[in-house]
């Protein structure tokens, strides 16, 4: 079984590579209309607590828990004491005590996502929601940066949390599908920050990547991105996820 990955060694640089609070507020806009009326709020995998943050802002206050302990003294920050560092396979948290709980981008760095959405499960009200944006974040358009995109693309296929398999995963552990929707976002981003970005590792996918793979794949990219047309001006990049509605 493998082990659940945690984001401490990237802590430092985490939401600045994520978009920061903007891409935070824009998250929680998102996710806040399928919370229904929910009142307690629980982000399993709260991270630096950017997306929590920005749902306080939308009035709905949040508590996490992480299992990473840098990410969550950033979160500290951002939410106070509303954080714990916990395992998302065993949340610290009685049976059907929580009016609504959500997860980003965590099922594909947990050892086993099914128990993960059974434990999200345990831990609603009836009638509560659980909401779900998860699966390999698709580029569309990117300028002259799509086909560096595309490229990454083809080592970054191997994740788990493709909407089938987190319906899935819901049904099985007594959830009824309430909504899909495929989420599209732009922002802006540069072939130089892109490449810098991708040369720190700050993404889970190469952090552990071989080096045949790393010369042959990676690093043409890195080099292409940097040898763009004015690689310091900015790209529209747009981005398409999936988020699932679920209720108990």
């Amino acid at each position: 079984m493998k082990e659940s990955i945690s984001f401490d060694r990237i802590a430092d640089r985490y939401d600045e590579t994520r978009g920061g609070e903007q891409r935070g507020d824009t998250l929680a806009a998102d996710i806040d209309p399928y919370l229904g009326d929910a009142e307690r709020v629980l982000e399993v995998g709260v991270g630096t607590g950017i997306v929590a943050a920005g749902l306080g802002r939308l009035g709905r206050p949040v508590v996490g828990v992480d299992v990473a302990a840098e990410m969550l003294a950033r979160a500290h920050e951002r939410l106070g004491s509303r954080v714990a560092r916990a395992d998302a396979h065993a949340l610290p948290v009685p049976t059907a005590s929580v009016d609504g709980a959500y997860l980003v981008w965590v099922l594909h760095v947990v050892a086993d996502p099914a128990a993960v959405i059974a434990e999200c499960a345990r831990v609603l009200r009836p009638g509560s929601r659980l909401v779900v944006i998860a699966g390999h974040p698709r580029t569309g358009d990117a300028g002259d940066m799509t086909e560096y995109s595309a490229t990454l693309d083809h080592i970054r296929t191997d994740r788990p949390d493709n909407a089938e398999a987190v319906a899935a995963w819901a049904h099985a552990a007594g959830l009824e599908r309430l909504a899909y929707k495929e989420l599209v976002e732009t922002h802006s981003s540069t072939p130089a920050d892109f490449a810098d970005v991708i040369e720190k590792r700050s993404f889970s996918w190469i952090w552990d990547l071989d080096e045949q793979t790393w010369n042959e794949v990676v690093q043409p990219v890195i080099d292409g991105l940097r040898a763009l047309p004015e690689p310091t001006r900015g790209r529209s990049v747009t981005l398409r996820r999936d988020l699932l509605a679920f209720t108990r």
